[in-house]
């Protein structure tokens, strides 16, 4: 049976020289993502920065919709959990809004993975319109007023990181890893926080689906972020 790891703070060294050690893991974190390359890669940074065999954290693409990478999610986890032999303690699944109001199909499988998120007991970073939204919030105010298309974040995010002489010949490309290392060098997640939590206040009477532009991912990061003090400190 899986069974749970003890809580405990002694982190340990040379994580990255031998294998996977699980009972010496406290934490199992896992995220599923919609996008196969960009969400991963910028979760997978965050694994440097927790001390030696504290958090397991383990970053999943998938290229599915929503509801998709909500259902992949309950599968990932049990593999995670066939592996480890332990309980995963935590599931994230990361979508985004995309074109779900364009059709009452997609609306609907939108609007269900939050109820199918719900009966597994995992939790959700979504974004309206787009992830790269969170990344544009590091560099840039974004006003709830009006929705923003994706076409239009992405060149939000191509024009910011222009102005800046180190990135001035950048040319943004969906799907492209060295944007998070961009965003990493010049971005404030402080301030992306911050911003991400203000478009939720303003579309507090608004159903996800509806509230464009908004995201939660602010609420992932902080998690992550909360754990690695916990464990560094």
């Amino acid at each position: 049976m899986a069974k749970r790891g003890t809580i405990g703070k002694k982190p340990l060294k040379d994580k990255d020289l031998r294998p996977i050690r699980w009972r010496k893991y406290p934490h199992l974190f896992l995220i599923v993502c919609e996008d196969q390359k960009t969400e991963p890669y910028y979760f997978q940074k965050f694994i440097k920065d927790f001390p030696n065999e504290t958090v397991f954290l383990r970053a999943v693409g998938t290229g599915m919709s929503s509801l998709g990478v909500v259902e992949q999610s309950l599968i990932e986890k049990k593999k995670l959990e066939e592996e480890s032999n332990k309980l995963v303690d935590e599931v994230w699944a990361v979508f985004d809004k995309d074109d779900a109001d364009k059709s009452h199909g997609n609306a609907e499988r939108f609007n269900s993975a939050f109820a199918k998120a719900h009966e597994y007991k995992h939790n959700i970073a979504y974004s309206n319109e787009v992830f790269e939204l969170w990344l544009l919030l590091h560099i840039a105010d974004v006003s709830a007023q009006k929705p923003i298309p994706r076409l239009e974040i992405y060149n939000r995010l191509n024009t910011k990181i222009k102005q800046h002489s180190k990135y001035k010949d950048f040319e943004y490309q969906h799907g492209n890893t060295n944007i998070v290392e961009i965003i990493n060098d010049i971005g404030n997640e402080a301030k992306a926080t911050e911003r991400a939590e203000n478009l939720l206040k303003q579309h507090k009477e608004t159903l996800p689906i509806d509230a464009n532009p908004s995201t939660t991912m602010h609420v992932l990061v902080k998690r992550l972020r909360d754990l690695i003090w916990y464990y560094c400190y």
